[in-house]
């Protein structure tokens, strides 16, 4: 299934959790916000939140400096 993360098109496995695909794309869930089709996903849901085919997602990762 296809499904949009941070505007780029991306493929992964019926099932895939929203914890699953940021593991496959090396990102730090708790240095995350996680937005779905508009909506911010509670940190402590990303591992129950499966996706479905056509899901936008919008990550956006903290970074710490002085």
């Amino acid at each position: 299934m296809k499904v949009i993360l941070n505007g780029e098109p991306k493929e992964c496995s019926e099932g895939t959790t929203i914890e699953k695909l940021l593991d496959i794309y090396k990102i730090d869930k708790n240095r995350a916000a996680v937005e779905l089709n508009l909506q911010i996903v509670p940190r402590k849901e990303l591992s129950n939140r499966m996706l479905k085919d056509a899901d936008i997602l919008e990550v956006v990762t903290f970074v710490g400096g002085g």
